[in-house]
């Protein structure tokens, strides 16, 4: 297993590089003096202040999306409302056409413009019971349509 080790060391040789002496300190002991600092009276209103700017810019948020809310369900009612009173509209000219397709001078006028006449006499064709029956649901029912050809026939 290989161990780190170094090349060479630079306090072997010549020109190996000479470290800077150190620079004499003396420590003098006393109080700092802080003649250009501001009052802490001072930091604790400009912190007052940023919090009270940011409380108002969420309060701002807040009352500019209530008031979009509001203004789109404005639109959407109004859409509303204008559907609405297309479809009351168109369900009253509905109710116009059909009363006019029921009275029977009315179809006999449009019968006549399209060249028809009147029969000289009516049938009815009575059919059979019919075989293929439904369940409650309006599903094709086997045992029903089974049991109704057993009764036709016999």
């Amino acid at each position: 297993m290989a161990s780190a080790q170094t090349a060479y060391r630079l306090n072997d040789f010549e020109y190996a590089p000479q470290r800077a002496s150190r620079p004499d300190v003396r420590v003098v002991a006393g109080t700092r003096t802080d003649a250009g600092s501001l009052p802490p009276s001072i930091f604790l209103a400009a912190k007052v202040i940023a919090v009270a700017m940011v409380v108002f810019a969420l309060v701002a948020m807040v009352r500019i999306g209530l008031q979009s809310a509001a203004v789109s369900s404005a639109v959407e009612g109004q859409e509303l409302s204008s559907q609405i009173k297309e479809a009351r509209s168109y369900g009253n000219d509905l109710e116009i056409t059909q009363t006019s397709l029921t009275n029977n001078s009315t179809l006999r006028a449009i019968a006549a413009g399209m060249g028809m006449e009147a029969p000289e006499y009516t049938s009815s064709i009575v059919l059979e019971k019919d075989v293929v029956a439904t369940d409650g649901s309006g599903n094709l029912s086997l045992s029903q349509s089974v049991r109704n050809s057993v009764d036709v026939r016999g």
